[in-house]
């Protein structure tokens, strides 16, 4: 059910529950946000984005799209242990019912889709029952990858196995590999390519957007940066 229904309908209630709305706003480029995407964080009275101390990737994207709106910055951290972080989702759990509680509905834009890698995820099974919630799907960048190289992620009966990085000293799986969030594992990578196909997209649809071989990627860093392993 859409952001919007789900409002519409706790409105009629007598004691409505409040809503918050996690939101993929796709993979980078802007152009490949959803209409539902930008039709929730236009009705959202807040919009919550993690901040990491670094340029907020959301705001580039989707931000135009809640200019007027109030912004709620939480502080998620996106390198360490999993347990480094539980303290703060917790925290930002508590400023956003925070704002629940005060009767505003929430939209929180994360990149990719929130059920993929993503910081939405922990939150949500954070915050109590009792309040209402929905996802807003989005292009995951796996997806805009195989469509920028021109390439089948799988075919067949083919596997596909998805990485979340690959470090020094790891085997890659046999079959169809997509490594996400390759951006500081090329070189690692780029040891392993002697057999098989490395494909890199970068940037997407942005500035200094590249797809192609691995092998001829110019060297340079980036947050959006995913290698498809064909066999």
């Amino acid at each position: 059910m859409s952001f919007e229904k789900i409002v519409l309908l706790a409105r009629t209630r007598e004691e409505r529950r409040r809503v918050i709305a996690f939101v993929g706003v796709g993979p980078g480029d802007p152009e490949l946000i959803t209409l539902q995407a930008v039709r929730t964080l236009k009705a959202a009275q807040v919009v919550a984005i993690a901040d990491s101390g670094t340029e907020s990737a959301v705001l580039q994207i989707a931000g135009h799209y809640f200019e007027e709106k109030e912004v709620l910055r939480l502080y998620l951290p996106m390198s360490g242990d999993l347990r480094d972080w539980e303290e703060a989702h917790r925290a930002a759990v508590r400023e956003l019912l925070l704002y629940l509680d005060a009767g505003k509905d929430i939209a929180y834009p994360v990149l990719g889709d929130p059920s993929f890698y993503a910081s939405s995820s922990y939150l949500m099974a954070l915050i109590p029952s009792r309040y209402e919630k929905t996802v807003v799907p989005g292009v995951p960048a796996l997806c805009a990858t195989a469509a920028a190289l021109g390439i089948p992620l799988a075919q067949g009966r083919e596997r596909l196995t998805i990485l979340p990085g690959l470090m020094e000293g790891e085997s890659l799986p046999e079959g169809n590999v997509v490594v996400m969030k390759a951006g500081q594992h090329l070189a690692a990578l780029e040891r392993l390519a002697a057999d098989r196909t490395f494909f890199l997209a970068r940037n997407v649809g942005m500035q200094n957007e590249y797809a192609g071989l691995l092998s001829e990627a110019p060297e340079a860093y980036s947050y959006f940066s995913t290698v498809i392993i064909k066999p």
